[in-house]
């Protein structure tokens, strides 16, 4: 299995830069990293696709996955000014990231389902405490065609649409059988998935990860690694993750089903933790690499 990066872990530190924090990844020994889209747009500002397409050309490490965009099950419908307009948004972001994805050698663009928001489409917000209200015939319907259309721009480019279930109380997709099946209904094939032992905890609260031996290991495009701190239902929220070495998630069990099945690609650490962003970017960096490295290497 290769240790991996998520942007989104250092993301707000106060000194980020995406040249410090590609040198820093590099440096601490991660052998890929997975870009975040909206940090990719603040490096754009002041630097070219050129540019980040030259650090990887002498990088050992390797871009995976680049994210992503958040569905709703409106997306795609038009229907107003209004709707057209946000579709219209939606796509140009996710056609952007793709063409950066593409021309620096990334594998995936990141698409996560819906969950009922008290944010923007383009940042949701969690609602803790309200169940999902479609069942499941809807939400394989409206997602399948979503993803669908995400699979068309993403063949484009040569990529291939990693779909992020989140699986909480106001998420859509609860389980794995069900991510499962609304890949299939899309009938494209350049798509898997992108798991999540923070976003499969969630779901009932346990540490019980064997519904991972149902997915064929070439349709894990990646894999998400996270602790958390050991809150209720209805409390624990994204910003409540932690790096790997403590918490109430048995990661053990995690990285054990994902070795049953025969996966051994990426262990990417995304952790979204207001607390390690008041922290240096170096330090983050070294964090992650140092813990998330050590339990790679226990499964390896």
């Amino acid at each position: 299995m290769l240790t991996a990066y998520q942007e989104g872990t250092g993301a707000l530190c106060g000194d980020w830069s995406m040249e410090r924090e590609l040198a820093l990844c590099e440096e601490a020994g991660f052998d890929t990293i997975e870009i975040r889209s909206d940090r990719l747009l603040s490096y754009l500002s002041g630097h070219s696709i050129g540019e980040l397409k030259a650090f990887f050309a002498g990088s050992r490490m390797r871009p995976r996955c680049m994210g992503g965009s958040f569905i709703f099950p409106e997306l795609f419908e038009g229907g107003s000014p209004e709707a057209a307009g946000l579709d219209g948004e939606v796509l140009s972001r996710a056609v952007a990231a793709m063409d950066a994805a593409e021309k620096i050698g990334d594998r995936a663009y990141l698409v996560i389902n819906h969950i009922l928001n008290a944010g923007t489409p383009f940042m949701p917000i969690d609602i803790l405490d309200q169940d999902y209200p479609y069942g499941r015939e809807r939400v394989t319907e409206f997602t399948a065609r979503i993803l669908r259309q995400f699979c068309r721009l993403a063949e484009d480019h040569g990529l291939s649409i990693a779909f992020e279930p989140v699986c909480g109380r106001g998420g859509s997709v609860k389980t794995m059988d069900h991510a499962l099946e609304i890949i299939e209904a899309t009938g494209c094939r350049n798509i898997g998935l992108c798991i999540d032992s923070f976003n499969q905890f969630i779901y009932e609260f346990k540490s019980d990860f064997s519904c991972y031996g149902i997915i064929p290991p070439e349709k894990i495009i990646t894999a998400h690694v996270n602790n958390a701190d050991d809150l209720p239902p209805g409390v624990l929220a994204p910003p409540h993750r932690r790096f790997v070495d403590s918490g109430v998630i048995d990661l053990d069990n995690f990285m054990g089903n994902l070795k049953a099945i025969g996966y051994s690609g990426p262990i990417s650490v995304e952790v979204l933790r207001p607390e390690y962003y008041a922290k240096p970017l170096e330090w983050v960096i070294k964090e992650a690499y140092r813990t998330t490295k050590a339990l790679v290497d226990r499964h390896s």
